[in-house]
């Protein structure tokens, strides 16, 4: 009987570390977001969509690779493109995650490599090198700020982080689509209340569709919460009010 149990320990120690070695795949598409994160800091647009969806038929289930991708069509104002990109990095996300929870190892790898991809972003931009297209390091932090609870949760089931409802409200904006683009920003707001830009986008949304005292309490909330309202927009707000 102890022959056997030391046969399996030892068949155990030998089998194990290969479970523990990321895939081929994985490496690869890894390889590529770090590709596309480079280019679009260097605002090499086609090289950065290229790397993203590489990296994407790699490896679907890589949330920061759609959301590069949404970031290189937003700038390139392919609004529409930009709402799937986002639309398909909330998905993953939420299969990610449902992963993570139940302890998924590749799950829980990915997310790690994820959070030193954008770290890798936000020491390149400290260093001067390129731009970075939404928010500076102030998006970097809060994306890797939300990334990391999950990491030390793995068992989290949270909701959707801000920074992709946000994403998603601007892409649909840019679209358009009003009612999707407050939607979107209310979700955004429901997961982080102190989100400053959120308010200020809720405020023009509100003043596009006549509901002026609204877009005044967003004006307050978005400046209460540190972000720096366009003064253009208090006084469209203040004429608007006064015309109605």
């Amino acid at each position: 009987m102890r022959t056997l149990v030391v046969a399996a320990a030892i068949m155990f120690l030998v089998v194990a570390p290969a479970f523990a070695q990321p895939t081929r795949e994985h490496l690869d598409a890894m390889r590529h977001l770090r590709l596309g994160q480079d280019s679009l800091r260097l605002e090499q647009f086609d090289m950065a969509e290229s790397e993203f969806q590489a990296a994407i038929r790699l490896e679907p289930s890589l949330e920061m690779a759609h959301y590069g991708l949404g970031q290189v069509y937003m700038a390139t104002r392919r609004y529409p493109a930009a709402v799937h990109a986002y639309l398909a990095c909330r998905d993953a996300f939420v299969v990610s995650n449902r992963q993570r929870a139940l302890g998924d190892l590749e799950a829980q790898r990915a997310l790690d490599d994820q959070i030193r991809a954008i770290e890798e972003q936000e020491s390149a931009l400290a260093s001067g090198t390129g731009n970075v297209l939404t928010g500076g390091k102030f998006e970097l932090d809060r994306r890797i700020a939300d990334l990391r609870a999950l990491q030390r949760n793995s068992k989290s089931t949270s909701g959707i982080p801000a920074w992709i409802s946000f994403a998603l409200g601007s892409a649909y904006f840019r679209s358009d689509a009003i009612v999707d683009a407050e939607r979107e920003y209310l979700a955004a707001l429901q997961a982080d209340p102190k989100l400053g830009e959120a308010h200020n986008n809720l405020a023009v949304v509100y003043l596009q569709t006549g509901r002026y005292d609204k877009a005044q309490e967003e004006v307050v909330a978005a400046e209460k919460n540190g972000f720096r309202v366009n003064p253009q927009l208090k006084v469209d707000i203040k004429h608007a009010m006064g015309r109605s």
